[in-house]
């Protein structure tokens, strides 16, 4: 028997004894700066904002520190009795910063200043302040002893224009109603009447404007002489007691009494003595 020969199928050499060739796939990658810049821009915008906070920081800094915003002096407008470093002080704004400022409350420390009606405090920067005040006005001649003084409509003893220690006791300004106060002991420019006798007062020269003259003591309030009779007033009510004093007059006329005094202090049970 006979082997087969077998064929076999000749290896293909490559060419190039020695040499090999190798193919790597690789993905195409391609680099983009946007993350750095990204990066940069977040970084940068933080630092940018630490330096703008920190140089704000300084600026109000400078504002809450620096001389050029606090207030060392102050305008004051509308007074002629009332001292102007009075108003000064009494404000408190010495030495204050101008952004501390609160002109309400400025303005209701400055009206507690006998003689001073209203007040009105502006502003500017840097350190500007402008106080107008309005102050009270005479509205009774109140006489204590042999010195008359001025008294506002609030009861605050004014002094008289001309006169720093009170008015003379033989002058007094035409039409202004005269209070002689029988109470001893001195007055002195601040100090406060009762402010219901003034009012009280203010609305008799309303009610008898012939008459000019009134007295006054704590005990018996307002009074005054008609017809040589004492006519004792009181405080307050006025309008009813002049009512009920011309009503009582009118009757004890008709009945030819002469009564020595009347009082009317208490409304309710007016009294008189023949």
């Amino acid at each position: 028997m006979r082997r087969k020969s077998s064929k076999r199928k000749p290896r293909k050499r490559s060419k190039g004894k020695g040499n090999h060739a190798y193919e790597i796939a690789t993905p195409s990658v391609k680099l983009s700066p946007r993350p750095l810049i990204g990066l940069w821009q977040v970084r940068g915008g933080t630092v940018l904002s630490v330096l703008l906070l920190a140089a704000l920081g300084l600026l109000i800094g400078q504002f809450f520190t620096t001389y050029r915003f606090y207030v060392y002096e102050t305008e004051v407008q509308g007074n002629q009795f009332v001292d102007r470093d009075e108003i000064y002080d009494a404000s408190g704004l010495h030495e204050m910063s101008i952004f501390w400022i609160k002109p309400r409350q400025v303005e209701a420390a400055i009206a507690n200043l006998p003689g001073i009606k209203e007040v009105k405090v502006i502003c500017w920067l840097p350190n500007r302040v402008k106080i107008e005040v309005v102050e009270g006005r005479t509205q009774i001649i109140w006489q204590r002893g042999e010195t008359r003084y001025g008294v506002d409509d609030q009861g605050t003893i004014l002094p008289l224009e001309g006169e720093s220690e009170g008015l003379r006791p033989e002058a007094q300004p035409e039409g202004m109603l005269l209070i002689q106060d029988l109470t001893t002991g001195p007055l002195e420019v601040g100090d406060r009447i009762d402010p219901e006798a003034v009012r009280s007062a203010l609305d008799l020269r309303r009610l008898l404007p012939e008459t000019v003259v009134f007295q006054y003591s704590e005990d018996e309030g307002l009074s005054f002489h008609q017809g040589g009779c004492p006519i004792y007033l009181g405080v307050s009510d006025m309008v009813e007691k002049v009512a009920i004093l011309d009503a009582l007059l009118q009757d004890l006329a008709s009945e030819g009494i002469k009564p020595q005094f009347v009082d009317l202090r208490f409304k309710e049970s007016p009294f008189y003595r023949q």
